[in-house]
C-alpha cells in the first residue's frame, strides 16, 4: 500500500515535540497519520476484523486515516486518555472508556511488523521504582530512596539526612484547587513521620548536595545526545527554574555512564528514552530518571534528536 500512510503518530492535538518530527517525515515526504488514539470513540473511529493474517481495518480521525494492515511503525507520544465523553456520565461513560481502551489499546498493541517508539507496555513498565532497580544492576549511582506509607519509617529516613519528596508518577496534579505542578520539594521537619503519609505510597530521596551541573540525556536506539544544563542562582528542581535562568549546553558523560544508559533503556525494550542525571561537585554522576516519552526540543541537539528519530521510523516504514 504504498499511497497509505505507513506511520501512525498518537499523540493528544497538542504536541510540539511531536509537530517537529512530523515536520521532519513531511520534508522527507514519508507518508504519516496524526491520530489522538485516546479520543477514541469521542472523535475517532475504530473498524477491525482478525482473520488467517491477522487484524485489518482502519483507525480514523476526520480525513486522516491508517489501515492496520499497512502500519510499520507506532511514534508513541501522549494520547489523550479515552474520555469517553460521548456515553453517559458515570458508570456507563467509565465502561465505555474501559471498553475504548481495550478495544483501540489490543488492536493496536497486536499488530505484527511494527516498529514502536515506545511500545505502551513497556511505557508502563517502565515505573520508578523499577527504573531504580535498573539503574543499580547496571551501576549507576542512584541517591538513597525510600518509598512506602508508614509514617514512623517516612519519619526516619527523612531524619538521617536532607530529604526530597517527588511524585512517582506524573508531576501534574489536577485537583478541587485547580492544576498543579508538583515538582520536588524539600521535605521540613515539621514534616517528618507525617500521619497523611499512611495514605499512599510516598517517594523519599536522599538530597544530593553542592550539584554543579544537570543532565538531559535524549538516547535514540543507540545514539545519545548528551545536553548539560546549569541554572543561575540556587535551586532544587530545575524544571521550576524560568528557562532564561537556565544556561544549555551540548554535554559529555564518562563511557561508562553511556554505557549503562544505552543498557538500561535496551532492557526496558525502549527505542527512546529521555534521561535526567546530575554531576555533584566531586564529580559524581547520580541518576535520578528517565521519562520513555520525555521533551527534548529545548536541547542544543534538538534537530539531530528530531533526525534521529525520523530516521528510524522511515526506515520501519520502508521496510
Amino acid at each position: 500500500m504504498p499511497d497509505r500512510p505507513r506511520i501512525l503518530v498518537a499523540t493528544g492535538p497538542v504536541d510540539a515535540t511531536a509537530d517537529l518530527v512530523i515536520d521532519e517525515l513531511n520534508r522527507r515526504r514519508v507518508r504519516l497519520a496524526r491520530v489522538d488514539t485516546g479520543a477514541f470513540p469521542d472523535s475517532v473511529t475504530l473498524s477491525a476484523r482478525v482473520g488467517a493474517d491477522g487484524w485489518t481495518g482502519e483507525i480514523a480521525s476526520g480525513s486522516r486515516a491508517v489501515r492496520l494492515e499497512g502500519l510499520r511503525a507506532v511514534y508513541w507520544r501522549r494520547p489523550s486518555a479515552y474520555p469517553a465523553e460521548v456515553a453517559a456520565p458515570g458508570p456507563p461513560r467509565a465502561f465505555a472508556s474501559r471498553e475504548a481502551r481495550a478495544g483501540m489499546g489490543g488492536v493496536l498493541y497486536s499488530l505484527p511488523h511494527v516498529t514502536w517508539m515506545n511500545h505502551p507496555h513497556a511505557i508502563i513498565a517502565c515505573t520508578k521504582p523499577t527504573q531504580l532497580a535498573a539503574f543499580v544492576r547496571a551501576g549507576l549511582a542512584v541517591p538513597d530512596t525510600w518509598i512506602g506509607n508508614v509514617p514512623e519509617r517516612h519519619g526516619a529516613f527523612c531524619a538521617e539526612g536532607p530529604t526530597v519528596s517527588k511524585t512517582l508518577g506524573p508531576i501534574t496534579y489536577d485537583g478541587p484547587d485547580g492544576y498543579r505542578v508538583l515538582y520536588a520539594s524539600r521535605v521540613p521537619p515539621e514534616h517528618y513521620g507525617d500521619p497523611r503519609a499512611r495514605a499512599t505510597a510516598n517517594l523519599l530521596q536522599r538530597e544530593v548536595a553542592e550539584k554543579v551541573a544537570e543532565y538531559r540525556v535524549a538516547v535514540v536506539g543507540e545514539r545519545l545526545f548528551i545536553s548539560e544544563l546549569h541554572a543561575c542562582g540556587p535551586y532544587l528542581d530545575i524544571r521550576a527554574v524560568n528557562a532564561d535562568n537556565v544556561v544549555y549546553k551540548s554535554g559529555t558523560l564518562p563511557d561508562v555512564v553511556q554505557e549503562a544508559i544505552r543498557t538500561v533503556t535496551r532492557g526496558f525494550g525502549l527505542l527512546f528514552a529521555a534521561w535526567d542525571l546530575l554531576r555533584d561537585e566531586e564529580g559524581t554522576v547520580w541518576a535520578l530518571e528517565l521519562n520513555p516519552a520525555g521533551q527534548w526540543a529545548f536541547t542544543p541537539d534538538s534537530d539531530e534528536i528530531c533526525n534521529a528519530i525520523a530516521d528510524h521510523l522511515e526506515e520501519a516504514a520502508h521496510a
